[in-house]
């Protein structure tokens, strides 16, 4: 192996510390998989208020960081933990919390019940800032600063726009990852100045964005080298349909954008050592499974009936999410031989069309509102299918998880769901799933009746299971595309050229 290369990594989420999402999943997984292959990776996250009452083991590292801000000089202090390894002999990777009461110590991460914070411009700007200084500050010098999405976006250009930075700092490549598109950081143009970058940069060729100020666009534009999440969502989104408003941008910069597929921390999400699960099981022996939805059933109070397909679905409850299409087909899904488990929160009348279904049909549909780790995991285990109906789908991970707890998906064919699912085909037996082309209610009805179709075939069902089972979405591989691609990044700008990702 090459000489161990230092990567930080700047995120607003780190699971198992605060997450909102997959992007936190992330965050917990892909720095872990890097340090196995010897790098050294640590990660700046900020230190919410639910990282406070999480009771994680801390220690302090630095009492006093100064750093610049609107009204001068802004004080924090940075505190030091480690992800959970998952076994004794896995490396440790660092965790640096940003501690700063006036901007993190909050109930939410970005918002409250009346919508974003006011300020998220100047929090998260004092979050990048506080990434360069707090390098500076501990002498230690990343080769790659890897930073995601808009939260700290405006990190790669102040490597490439500050000229007066140690030149220590501004030696290290950029690597962007885009995790969702759609929420990009946009403030109004009063809000400029906060970022304290030159005003030359308040333009469309610049961080202009319909008259206000996009965060993600800096990063889209600075950054060395730019990723998303899968190979697909890295051409859907240089198109007008999936672009947002930044297709343009990316066209751009299209040879410098790369799709990595995510993927899954089987120490986390395995039902072989699952604690979370009713009894544990594998593509060997799948009794433990039925055990698994015997106890589904019970804790969401539908019949204790395992030959009824039972379809689980987890997810922020969206149009996104495709919850419009679940919408327009659910009586005709309600119809057929089949149940519901859904666990997810979102729009309120998704959710009150979701609790009123489950009154109208309380032996056929369950739905808990809110996020349950534990339900989650439960969910995996004890459903038959999992449905995933996306309209878009930067990668997704519940479909990754689902094919290792032999969970079948049914998904629309998108970003990362096109990626991961192999179409089952019942005459030749190959195949990992259901996958639908067209965004319609009609669409989605057509493929759980087929999958329902394959389910009441058993031998057919046992093979898909197993073809499920055997896929192996681990993290090592995808670290290691990483790894190529910070090379490259490192050697580009060592170059002063520009980076041109290999086909990964």
């Amino acid at each position: 192996m090459s000489d161990p290369l230092r990567i930080l990594f700047v995120a607003s989420e780190v699971g198992p510390f605060a997450r909102t999402g997959g992007l936190g999943d992330v965050i917990g997984a892909l720095p872990k998989a890097l340090a196995a292959l010897g790098h050294d990776v640590r990660i700046l996250m900020p230190l919410y208020q639910q990282v406070r009452d999480g009771g994680f083991p801390l220690s302090s590292l630095l009492s006093e960081l100064q750093v610049p801000d609107m009204a001068g000089n802004r004080s924090a202090q940075v505190w030091q933990g480690f992800l959970p390894s998952g076994t004794e002999t896995a490396p440790t990777v660092q965790v640096y919390f940003l501690e700063q009461d006036d901007y993190f110590s909050r109930p939410g991460l970005y918002g409250d019940d009346t919508g974003d914070y006011p300020d998220n411009a100047a929090r998260f700007t004092f979050f990048c800032r506080s990434a360069l200084l707090l390098a500076l500050r501990l002498e230690w010098f990343p080769d790659v600063f890897h930073c995601h999405e808009w939260q700290s976006a405006l990190i790669p250009a102040y490597l490439r726009v500050f000229p007066w930075l140690d030149a220590r700092l501004s030696a290290a490549a950029t690597v962007y990852t885009i995790h969702n598109l759609a929420y990009q950081g946009v403030f109004p143009a009063w809000m400029f100045p906060v970022t304290g970058l030159p005003l030359s940069l308040f333009q469309p060729a610049g961080v202009e964005f319909l008259g206000g100020v996009n965060f993600m666009k800096a990063g889209l534009l600075f950054a060395d080298v730019l990723t998303t999440v899968s190979p697909t969502y890295a051409e859907e989104i240089c198109t007008s349909e999936f672009g947002s408003g930044l297709e343009g941008v990316l066209q751009t910069r299209r040879e410098v954008l790369t799709g990595i597929l995510n993927g899954a921390d089987y120490s986390i999400w395995t039902p072989e050592h699952d604690p979370l699960i009713s009894a544990p099981y594998d593509a060997t022996d799948l009794a433990g499974k039925i055990a698994c939805k015997r106890a589904l059933l019970h804790t969401c109070h539908l019949p204790d009936d395992v030959d009824t397909p039972l379809i689980g679905m987890i997810s922020r409850l969206v149009d996104q999410k495709g919850f419009d299409l679940v919408a327009a087909a659910l009586e005709r899904l309600l119809a057929l031989d089949v149940r519901f488990v859904v666990l997810g929160t979102g729009a309120q009348p998704y959710e009150e069309l979701l609790t009123t279904t489950s009154a109208r049909y309380p032996q056929k549909f369950a739905v808990r509102l809110g996020f349950d780790n534990a339900l989650a995991h439960q969910i995996e285990a004890g459903s038959d299918c999992f449905l995933m109906p996306s309209r878009y789908e930067p990668c997704g991970l519940n479909q990754i998880y689902s094919l290792r707890y032999g969970t079948i998906p049914i998904v629309r064919s998108t970003g990362g769901l096109k990626d991961t699912i192999t179409p089952f085909d019942a005459a030749t037996g190959v195949g990992t799933g259901f996958v639908f082309q067209h965004a319609s209610g009609d669409a989605l009805v057509s493929a759980v009746t087929q999958a329902l179709q394959v389910f009441a075939d058993a031998g057919a069902w046992r093979r898909l299971v197993g073809n499920a089972m055997r896929q192996d979405f681990s993290w090592s591989r995808s670290a290691e595309q990483y790894v190529q691609l910070y090379t490259e990044a490192i050697a580009g700008k060592r170059a002063g050229g520009t980076v041109r990702p290999t086909a990964l």
